[in-house]
């Protein structure tokens, strides 16, 4: 029979087993190879500054080279109200970005926008966070947009660099809807752009409604007899003044975020 000690030994072996991985875990989350609490805000803070206020120093401190953005929000407002010459048409399930140099150019032509941090929620090599602007567009009161955003980062190579981590892809959504509104209702965007300035988007040109004929019923002009029971009058259609809608207005691409 095993003696005690030997039980003992087996029993500790098998909860050291058990324990390891918690153990390995818990010690990479405190050492290098993970980020600290405080660099996965400094990631954040960097992204929404290069959102709110952006330049190039700080795109090139903070992103990687092939640095990729994934977004179908923002491919639906390049698809639906181009602006700009960076707004090229994209499949929605492309990546809106594709490089550093890529991100720079189109996001070196928005206008600036708030862009509040709702949320963050940082792990080990990924800050993900939920934001807020109310401003998309230079209207009264428009539409506020939610988005989340999740940022995988890697360690930057370069010792002693301001930034430790650098932001190497972006998977980023939005509510485009009401983003894409404040643009028709600004006139940035014509109604053709797939919402209309006011309204549910069910009106259409008609034309005006016929005259009162004090409860007399008129028979319709095309069975009106005009020289013999056998001929008839065709009246040809009524034009409709409806006015042409305007063409989008050129303006820089939608904020990507």
């Amino acid at each position: 029979m095993p003696s005690f000690s030997s039980l003992a030994l087996v029993s500790l072996a098998a909860l050291g087993a058990v324990a390891a991985p918690a153990e390995r875990r818990q010690t990479t989350g405190s050492t290098s190879q993970c980020m600290t609490e405080a660099e996965a805000d400094q990631v954040a803070t960097a992204w929404g500054t290069l959102i709110a206020s952006y330049n190039d120093e700080l795109a090139d401190a903070v992103l990687t080279e092939n640095f990729t953005d994934y977004s179908e929000s923002v491919n639906t407002l390049i698809n639906s109200c181009p602006q700009g010459d960076a707004a090229k048409p994209l499949d929605l399930l492309a990546p809106s970005f594709t490089s550093r140099e890529m991100f720079k150019i189109g996001q070196g032509q928005q206008p600036a926008i708030n862009f509040e941090r709702l949320n963050i929620w940082p792990s080990c090599k990924s800050v993900n966070i939920r934001w807020k602007t109310t401003n998309t567009a230079p209207i009264p009161n428009p539409k506020p947009v939610v988005g989340l955003i999740a940022m995988e980062v890697v360690k930057n190579q370069n010792a002693g660099a301001e930034y430790p981590w650098l932001i190497s892809t972006v998977y980023s959504e939005f509510d485009a809807g009401a983003w894409l509104q404040n643009l028709v209702e600004a006139g940035i965007c014509s109604s053709g752009a797939g919402l209309p300035s006011t309204g549910n988007g069910t009106e259409t040109c008609s034309s005006p409604p016929p005259p009162a004929n004090n409860g007399t019923v008129v028979p319709p002009v095309t069975s009106i007899p005009v020289s013999s029971p056998t001929s008839t009058y065709t009246a040809e259609p009524e034009e409709t003044d409806c006015a042409e809608e305007d063409e989008p207005t050129a303006y820089a691409k939608p904020t990507a975020y």
